[in-house]
């Protein structure tokens, strides 16, 4: 009889899923089966270990990728298990906020801003500035506003009902953003940004609900974890501390957000974090052919912040590969 979890599994997946316990760290290449192999795991801790799926936390970056995990893990287990906690960082943080934002005295039913919210703020802003686009874009302003938040102290002002009107500053960006921040605070509205940022706050502040939150995530398994952000990756490491179950996969070589925060050190040193981790390399590739593997193992030994593996493959030969030359324009985004 065949085992629905356990099938098709190469020996390097089958491994993924089977190491449960304590702090790991796979190194999953391009078309290695990532997803395969995450929501086999999802499914192999519910129904293996007898684990409640409701404590275990499932972490990725967009909605379409949490969905589709959902919909493999149904496929797996059934659709009766609660799987909310497959999830984006997003919505992870919007469902603890909901329960503890008004630790900080915000109300439950907070607002939450989508771009399109964030750019009628900005209209305001630039209005009462007397700005316009000559002087500063919305998309540069936004930008600015993103980077200052995950570098600033900003969330002191706001929770200490402190006012930005009295500050003094030449920069126009920084005169948007602390206008912003004033209405934000007025409308108690979080935009994407300060989902993740007044999650930690909470957590590091108010130890009770910390240990709540940790007691409760029995497993962690983030996926794509080189792009996670310093805010990220501490929120799913302190949620971790009292099981010690966190489950990293992704690809260093596959890094496409650092430009927003996103720290491939993270995946890379994650042994040195935790020297007890144990490290699973999936490198057999599903999608290329053995001539396009060995171009793109080529290219990628020249990047510095990486994890060493060499790609292959059982498909074809295939076609001799080609190049194309093209130009690249790069623009500064604060001018």
């Amino acid at each position: 009889m065949t085992d629905p979890i356990l099938e098709n599994l190469n020996q390097k997946q089958l491994q993924a899923v089977k190491t449960t316990e304590g702090y790991v760290r796979v190194i999953a290449g391009a078309g290695s089966g990532k997803t395969k192999a995450l929501t086999s795991r999802f499914a192999y801790i519910v129904d293996r270990l007898g684990i409640n799926s409701s404590n275990i936390l499932c972490v990725t970056f967009t909605n379409k990728a949490a969905q589709e995990m959902k919909k493999r893990v149904k496929m797996l287990i059934g659709d009766t298990y609660d799987v909310s906690l497959i999830t984006t960082y997003h919505g992870f943080c919007v469902r603890f906020l909901r329960e503890e934002i008004n630790k900080i005295q915000y109300p439950k039913n907070f607002i939450i801003l989508d771009a399109e919210d964030q750019k009628t703020i900005l209209r305001e802003v630039f209005n009462e500035l007397d700005i316009n686009s000559k002087n500063l874009t919305f998309k540069q302003v936004l930008q600015f506003i993103s980077k200052s938040k995950g570098t600033s102290d900003y969330l002191s002002y706001i929770l200490a009902n402190k006012s930005f009107e009295d500050e003094k500053t030449d920069n126009l960006s920084l005169k948007v953003f602390h206008k912003y921040l004033d209405k934000q605070k007025r409308n108690y509205a979080l935009d994407f940004d300060d989902l993740i940022h007044f999650t930690v706050h909470i957590l590091t502040t108010f130890n009770e609900v910390l240990v709540k939150w940790q007691e409760t995530i029995h497993y962690i398994q983030v996926d794509e974890a080189q792009d996670s952000s310093d805010s990220q990756f501490e929120l799913v490491e302190m949620l971790s501390r009292i099981h010690q179950n966190l489950f990293v996969v992704g690809d260093p070589d596959q890094t496409i957000y650092e430009w927003r925060g996103a720290k491939p050190e993270y995946l890379v040193d994650f042994d040195k974090m935790f020297p007890n981790c144990e490290t699973i390399i999936m490198n057999q590739n599903y999608r290329s052919t053995p001539n396009i593997l060995k171009v793109g193992n080529h290219i990628i030994k020249n990047n510095k912040i990486r994890v060493d593996k060499d790609m292959i493959t059982e498909n074809p030969k295939g076609l001799k590969w080609s190049i194309f030359m093209a130009k690249m324009i790069l623009r500064n985004p604060f001018g």
